[in-house]
């Protein structure tokens, strides 16, 4: 699904690429970036899928009320 490629994939990614670079140039700046980003992968697997999903839901049903003059 898309949204598991966006919302997980693209993190996944970028916390292995910035940890392989913060290796290969021994920089420490690199490290917190990518274990924040191995940390909202653990946190979607625990969970945070659904969370993100329910969220993605409210915000496009709000989306086509606001669309339509529905609302406050």
């Amino acid at each position: 699904m898309l949204f598991d490629v966006v919302f997980f994939g693209l993190p996944l990614v970028l916390a292995v690429c910035l940890g392989a670079h913060a290796i290969r140039e021994a920089e420490r700046r690199f490290w917190l970036p990518a274990f924040s980003f191995l940390a909202y992968c653990l946190f979607y697997l625990a969970g945070g899928r659904d969370v993100l999903l329910y969220l993605t839901c409210a915000l496009t049903m709000m989306g086509g009320w606001a669309s339509f003059g529905i609302g406050l």
